[in-house]
């Protein structure tokens, strides 16, 4: 499952965010609000379509990143918030609908009170992506970054970030392996990822 990237902070972060009376946020002219919808793990984009179908407006923002799987980092696309959905609409007419919709936990509150979400929160999210996902740009190695091989037949292995070689499609490594004796090796630039 992916994280939240560290630019919008954690789950913790957004509830202290979220904590604003739902009377200084800004209701649209329809009497609708933004809310911040608690899922079921896993069904995020399940309550988005069920959603869709019973309120003016959805957004569930997707992360684009680097994940490990089967032992190779592949790009993967998953939920920026895990377990949260956005949703606009009118409190006083959808609330049972929206809080007891299969696959909701809850409406994100203080005490028995929901919180609207500030327009400005979703915009700003909205603006960082395109077509409704965020991509981290991915930092570049630098010389002497501790990184672990990811594929290929020294999978496993513990390196020392030497240099790019040719744009940046292949790397060179020092391995720190004492078998290898602090071996140069040259591999794709996609084998190796920064060590956690």
């Amino acid at each position: 499952m992916l994280q939240p990237p560290f630019c919008f902070g954690s789950v913790s972060t957004l509830k202290r965010i979220f904590v604003v009376s739902v009377r200084a946020v800004m209701e649209s002219s329809d009497g609708t609000a933004w809310y911040l919808i608690r899922t079921k793990t896993g069904k995020e984009r399940w309550v988005k379509d069920q959603l869709q179908t019973s309120v003016p407006e959805v957004f569930l923002p997707l992360l684009r990143a680097k994940t490990p799987r089967w032992g190779r980092m592949v790009m993967s696309v998953g939920p920026l918030f895990p377990c949260y959905v956005f949703a606009r609409f009118d409190l006083q007419r959808s609330y049972f609908e929206v809080k007891y919709m299969p696959g909701v936990r809850g409406i994100v509150s203080a005490g028995s009170d929901p919180l609207a979400v500030p327009t400005g929160i979703v915009t700003e999210i909205r603006r960082r992506g395109v077509d409704d996902v965020v991509e981290i740009a991915e930092k570049p190695l630098g010389t002497g970054d501790r990184v672990v091989v990811v594929e290929g037949p020294f999978r496993g292995f513990e390196a020392i970030f030497e240099r790019y070689l040719s744009g940046a499609e292949r790397v060179a490594i020092l391995l720190s392996a004492i078998e290898a004796g602090g071996l140069r090796v040259l591999l794709p630039a996609s084998a190796v990822a920064k060590s956690p």
